[in-house]
This record gives C-alpha cells, structure tokens and sequence, in this order.
C-alpha cells in the first residue's frame, strides 16, 4: 500500500510540474514592419531628444530614421526590424559641400544593402549609383530636430554593388557625387 501512495504522490507531482509547463511560440520579427514603440538612444548617451525623422518599407524591411545630439556630438540612428545602427560625430555637410555622413550597411540577412546619411538642403534628390544602374534614397528633412540637412536613406537589391552616391539639387544640377570606399 505505501509503494502505490509513493506512485500516486510522483504522479501528482508530474502532472503539477506538467501542467505549469508550456512550450513557449518565439515571434520571429517581421522584417517589413516598421519599428514602433518609443525611441530610445541605442548608442551613445542621448544629451536631448531622439527626434524620428522618417519611416517606410523599403524592398520588404521596415525601417525609421532618428537623430538625437550626444557628448559624441549628433548621431543618426537606423532601425530595422532586425537591427539598429547607430554613428556619432559631425554628421551634416561643411560650407559648400552637399555629402555631410554616408555609411554603408553590411548586407541584411536576404542580401540587401541598406545606405543612409545627411546631405545639404540645397539636394531634392540622393542617387544611389550602383554596377547595375542607380536608385533614388528617402530623402527626409531635419528641420524638426533644428537642423539644417535632410537624412537619406536608401536600400539596394542582393548582388548589386553600390560605388557613389551623388546628390542633385532642384534645378537639376549634380551638386556632388561622393565614392564609396
């Protein structure tokens, strides 16, 4: 009788262990989806306010785009549904030049290539120059961040290598094109 009770209580004990359990279902990230929630510095310390200056989907990833001042001077920072870059320093373009920072992104898990920076106000439009033809960038303003500059972000299909990027004014006129290393 005290063998079956010792049954009886392990088998209790299971089924309340068992029953506590519960295989968890892990949510991949949407990759399209455009990063939401409050934005938070991800990078240096922010010294004032992260400022969103733009969204969209762009080739299938959402994305947004903020600036935010910090003791490493401005930084602009890039959200993706599956991650953040952040670059900190003297981001907008000096007198008479229309390429303030320009960074290029290792490829995203698909392959694409994600490419963003700031240039002048005097620039409607950012091109992409790529082996394989160009590509207009998001151009968007800083204005609400108390910034003379626009940011630009743009994204490039897998297997196409990116060698410029050039920024033209509103009358037409290239206003610099910029080499990538």
């Amino acid at each position: 009788m005290r063998v079956s009770l010792w049954i009886s209580a392990v088998n209790l004990v299971a089924a309340a262990l068992l029953a506590g359990c519960t295989i968890a279902t892990v949510e991949t990230p949407d990759p399209a989806a455009i990063p939401t929630g409050s934005l938070e510095a991800r990078g240096p310390e922010a010294t004032g306010p992260v400022v969103e200056v733009g969204s969209d989907t762009t080739l299938g990833y959402g994305w947004r785009y903020a600036v935010y001042p910090s003791d490493d001077g401005w930084c602009t920072q890039l959200e993706t549904g599956i991650a953040t870059t952040t670059g900190c320093g003297e981001i907008l373009p000096e007198e008479g030049e229309a390429f303030g920072s320009v960074g290029v992104g290792d490829p995203l898990p698909g392959g694409e290539t994600i490419v963003e920076g700031i240039a002048s106000t005097e620039t409607a439009t950012v091109w992409l120059i790529a082996d394989a033809g160009r590509s207009p960038a998001v151009i968007m303003s800083l204005a609400e961040a108390g910034l003379d500059g626009q940011a630009f972000v743009g994204f490039l299909p897998p297997d196409v290598a990116i060698t410029h990027v050039m920024a033209v004014a509103f009358n037409g006129e290239v206003l610099e094109t910029y080499e990538l290393p």
